[in-house]
């Protein structure tokens, strides 16, 4: 399994192509709507660019990075291939009976394409029609990554789901600790080592043993003075909604 086509030319194919570049795979194709981002990955990768599914070239595998609601547009305009989507959420059965082998090669992180990442650091979760094609996926994604796992479509999706809530919805609450302090002159970067102090504090205990603050302790003179402080309505019911439930889980 050598010779590959990126369907996609976002965040995770560019950074799914450079990993596999990296250990000797061949980008045959990139595949766009759009041409013009076709031909940008494809320069960076040494692959041809198309924005013609009926074009696509013969290769060992084909692999879908797009959004989960435009994969199965691809998969209708695509002939019987071995073929696998990168998406935490949608399900195995969504190619149906149409390929031979098929499958899911979920890396799970948040990418962009301007900002370097160690694609050997980043879990990959499988998931293959038949153990043929699963150990063939499997041994490409060994070849990437240090950490991967066989996972079924009903796992990767509660993954996907915490995945939500520990990193798009932890870094929303970044973005509201940021606006609050701009609003009063003062640094967000201040808030970095609270940060990275909660982050490490998870590598040898439980998010719940290590929970801390006003609403862990019940302090609900300090939550009505900072509810009460918070100008913006739909921030002050995201604060009050959140420290409702943290009250709830240690009663």
């Amino acid at each position: 399994m050598k010779s590959i086509t990126l369907i996609g030319s976002g965040n995770v194919a560019t950074h799914l192509g450079l990993a596999l570049k990296k250990n000797n795979y061949q980008i045959i194709q990139v595949y766009s709507r759009t041409i013009v981002n076709a031909e940008k990955l494809a320069t960076i990768l040494n692959a041809d660019a198309t924005n013609n599914l009926s074009a696509l070239k013969t290769v060992d595998l084909i692999i879908i990075s797009v959004k989960d609601n435009a994969i199965i547009k691809v998969i209708k305009k695509i002939n019987n291939s071995p073929i696998v989507h990168t998406s935490g959420s949608v399900d195995l059965t969504i190619f149906g009976d149409k390929f031979k082998q098929c499958g899911v090669f979920y890396p799970l992180q948040t990418f962009n394409k301007n900002i370097d990442l160690d694609f050997s650091n980043i879990p990959i979760c499988i998931e293959a029609n038949d153990k043929e094609f699963e150990l063939k996926i499997k041994q490409l994604a060994n070849c990437i990554s240090n950490r991967v796992l066989c996972m079924t479509s009903k796992q990767r999706k509660q993954l996907h789901i915490a995945a939500v809530f520990s990193a798009n919805f932890s870094n929303h609450m970044f973005s509201i600790a940021e606006d609050l302090l701009n609003k009063s002159g003062v640094e967000f970067s201040i808030l970095l080592p609270l940060i990275q102090q909660t982050i490490k504090k998870l590598e040898k205990n439980k998010a719940k043993n290590v929970q801390t603050g006003p609403a862990r302790r019940k302090d609900t003179a300090i939550i009505q003075d900072h509810l009460t402080n918070i100008q913006d309505k739909d921030i002050r019911d995201i604060y009050h909604k959140i420290s409702e439930n943290i009250i709830k889980e240690y009663e």
